[in-house]
């Protein structure tokens, strides 16, 4: 289970299609799917380090970004960043001096400051580590995730919903019970009242599983789980230089301690246990108290960067308490119940933009002073446009699914349309749709909110800034059964058209799956076509009938990343060949239409 104040609780992903006049976005936009500014700030002081500067310049290299510089408050940079309109941020900060509670609260401020609407304006993180060579390391990492230890955690199993791609689980509050998420059971979890090794000192397993290459871990007749640790999820209790695996008490199991930048376990019997991690890793303190605090060089952020090998990390910089939802369990199930869709820094922007409407707007389901309280003390490190992704298995794993779209209309603005389909159950207005259902979405183009108008809603108040939509889609008593749809419409004149991709290399070692095509018949003129395993980039798209015609030509811009759907309108009957085309490689499929 979860602990310390638990409550009861990327077209689906990143595709963009061009048509003749009319642009369809995924949406889930990130930094794998269009040209984005990224904006690095450092301190003049950092800057003039030579371990600092190189952290700076291989992220303006990296992201081709802006560089903002500041003297004594990071604040001075906000007219210019303002200016600048980023997508993302990036505050380098040295650890202790700069990287400390205060300068969270500071920029976690600042980054909704840029224009005059109250949300926020770019999606951001620190990047830090006990030293610079451990920041240049972190930003230099790819990372796709597979592999999630819910070190003291049950998994959840909610049918359809498929939350990873493999699994192991150790509940909090026992000394035995393991949960698996093994890959063949594509979503099914298998329990067993049996640690690996029959250890019933899980500190022993987490740091030997950090220090592998890779885990072999088996059950006769359930499945194997191979490959490293690529995200951790800690849950029982934390402080800021510990993680008590066992909770409430401290019972017979050991704690994880940092020190000097180094990670290390700490058995209740037995001598220490170092940790050096061999591969990246997401550092993913849910709901633990003040594991997120980066006041001295031996709290638990440093060593997570240092020899845990940290790419990324959430956590918490104070106590966490009561009106965490939206900022632990929102942010948990944003990223969770859509596997792949969002990546942590986006989950965290969209949760904090989300918590924020609910002070604004408030529901009548929760305090907004406790609300409140976590918005400017929970903090996402590392860089926040990082190839970073969670596996992703396409609707099929999605409680529920998006379509954001958007037609030009040639009088200067464009007409935009917002579609929610429920897919796994039924949803109904509560505490639960508030933290983690509420519609959020980044636009996929600046817009001008002042030229906001809508023109068509199945819901209520909707909240659309210059990059952000937030829509009340449910009001008290209201369900949005299984199966069926709400719409959103407004129109806006576009400031960005932005939709270029970039091409990234392979995340990282791992077997990359052969690029397959399919295609299925609609209920209209449509057809759907799914794409797996297509490497990142643009590709000409051509619809041709059986008889040679041309029925349809286009591009589809690739992600790169597991199974990826899309819809052609109007492609007309029979039996059709769909081919994607990119450097001479010819990838097609058929399909036929009644």
């Amino acid at each position: 289970m979860f602990a310390e104040n638990q409550k009861s609780r990327r077209l689906p992903l990143k595709i963009n299609l061009f048509l003749t006049a009319v642009v369809f976005f995924s949406v889930a936009i990130t930094a794998e799917t269009k040209n984005y500014r990224y904006a690095a700030v450092i301190s003049s002081g950092a800057y003039s380090e030579p371990g600092w500067k190189a952290v700076a310049d291989s992220l303006v290299k990296k992201h081709k970004a802006g560089l903002f510089t500041w003297v004594s408050s990071v604040t001075e940079t906000k007219d210019a960043l303002s200016k600048f309109k980023p997508d993302y941020i990036g505050y380098i900060a040295r650890p202790v001096i700069e990287c400390n509670s205060s300068f969270i609260v500071t920029v976690s401020r600042l980054s909704r400051q840029l224009d005059e609407d109250p949300y926020g304006d770019a999606v951001w993180g620190i990047i830090t580590g006990p030293d610079a060579s451990a920041a240049l390391r972190a930003i230099s990492d790819t990372l796709l995730i597979r592999t999630v230890l819910a070190a003291s955690n049950n998994l959840s199993y909610e049918p359809p919903i498929r939350r990873f791609y493999q699994a192991i689980g150790m509940t909090c509050d026992s000394y035995i019970r393991t949960d698996y998420l093994f890959p063949e059971n594509r979503g099914k979890v298998y329990t067993v009242n049996k640690r690996p090794d029959n250890e019933s000192d899980r500190i022993v397993l987490v740091s030997k599983w950090l220090n592998a290459g890779s885990l072999n871990v088996s059950i006769a007749g359930e499945g194997t789980i191979t490959g490293p640790v690529d995200c951790i999820i800690t849950g029982g209790h934390g402080n800021v230089n510990l993680w008590q695996c066992h909770y409430p008490d401290v019972g017979t199991e050991g704690f994880m301690r940092s020190s000097d930048g180094k990670l290390y376990g700490a058995p209740y019997s037995g001598g220490r246990l170092d940790i050096n991690a061999p591969t990246p890793k997401v550092y993913w303190c849910a709901s633990n108290c003040l594991m997120g605090n980066p006041d001295n060089k031996n709290n638990f952020v440093y060593g997570a960067f240092g020899s845990g090998k940290a790419v990324q990390m959430f956590g918490f910089v104070n106590n966490a308490s009561s009106g965490n939802e939206f900022m632990a369990w929102g942010v948990y199930d944003r990223i969770t119940k859509s596997a792949g869709k969002y990546t942590l820094p986006e989950g965290f922007f969209i949760s904090n933009n989300n918590a924020l409407f609910e002070i604004l707007h408030p529901s009548g389901q929760f305090n907004a002073n406790l609300v409140r309280n976590f918005m400017d003390s929970t903090v996402i490190y590392g860089d926040p446009a990082a190839k970073v992704n969670f596996q992703e298995f396409g609707d099929s794993a999605s409680v529920y699914k998006t379509d954001l779209t958007f037609t030009q209309n040639g009088s200067g603005t464009a007409d935009f349309t917002f579609k929610v389909t429920m897919l796994a159950h039924d949803l109904e207005y509560g505490a639960g749709y508030c933290y983690q259902f509420r519609p959020i979405s980044l636009l996929p183009v600046r817009i001008d909110p002042s030229t906001v108008v809508i023109t068509g809603n199945d819901g209520h108040l909707a909240e659309i800034t210059d990059n952000l939509l937030i829509w009340e889609m449910l009001s008290n008593k209201e369900k949005l059964p299984k199966g069926e749809s709400r719409v959103l419409r407004w129109t806006a004149k576009i400031m960005d058209l932005e939709t270029d991709v970039r091409n990234y290399s392979t995340l990282n070692n791992r077997s990359v799956p052969k690029p397959r095509i399919m295609a299925f018949p609609g209920t209209g003129k449509e057809i759907l076509v799914k794409v797996h395993g297509l490497p990142a980039g643009r590709y000409d798209i051509r619809v041709v009938g059986m008889s040679g015609r041309q029925r349809y030509r286009g591009n589809f811009i690739s992600s790169g990343t597991g199974m990826q759907s899309f819809t052609l309108e109007h492609a007309g009957a029979g039996v059709q060949l769909i081919q994607l085309t990119r450097d001479g490689q010819v990838l097609s499929g058929f399909c036929c239409k009644p």
